[in-house]
């Protein structure tokens, strides 16, 4: 093992043409690790060659891969196209593939995944229409705002919550001021 500014590197061979050793952390995701816990997880990984964060939306584990879907914090460009998700994955039997660039950075957050009974969208009009009461535009700012949290929306009705200790009172302010379906705790 080799230490280097403090980072401890286990180097390897990877599986490419050249043979080449590259360097491996020890916070390396291992297709092992993709499980259901993981979902809500707020992560870094790579996209077209950048770190990027995001919370990690829902995973896929097939006989050849696992795979994670990564929902960016913010949308990214590449060429003419624009991607707000994208998917890191590692074969099973070699662990190749972006998934070991995936990192977990917010272990000790807590996560909820809350269903609306109306589409964000309809919510969000909440915001915009009484701009001098709520001082935001839309749900996401709203719960951006409180001290690390993030709001990740998944799908049209559903979004992922994030927060290192102020997920009781988003909780119950939600449940104040918006209608909601479910509020599933995940971690």
């Amino acid at each position: 093992m080799n230490s280097q500014d403090g980072n401890h590197y286990n180097y390897h061979y990877s599986n490419n043409q050249s043979g080449a050793i590259r360097p491996k952390t020890l916070k390396d995701m291992k297709t092992t690790e993709v499980n259901e816990s993981i979902i809500g997880k707020r992560c870094k990984s790579i996209f077209t060659g950048l770190m990027v964060t995001g919370t990690i939306e829902t995973i896929n584990i097939t006989k050849y891969t696992a795979e994670v879907k990564i929902r960016f914090d913010e949308p990214h460009r590449w060429g003419d196209d624009t991607f707000e998700c994208d998917w890191s994955h590692a074969r099973l039997h070699d662990e190749f593939g972006s998934l070991h660039h995936l990192e977990i950075i917010d272990d000790q957050y807590q996560t909820i995944k809350i269903t609306f009974s109306e589409n964000i969208r309809k919510i969000n009009r909440m915001f915009t229409d009484k701009y001098q009461t709520w001082g935001v535009v839309n749900l996401k700012e709203w719960i951006d705002n409180y001290e690390s949290s993030r709001f990740t929306k998944i799908e049209e009705r559903t979004a992922i919550i994030t927060s290192e200790y102020n997920i009781e009172h988003i909780k119950d302010w939600l449940s104040k001021n918006v209608p909601i379906t479910a509020i599933e705790t995940i971690i």
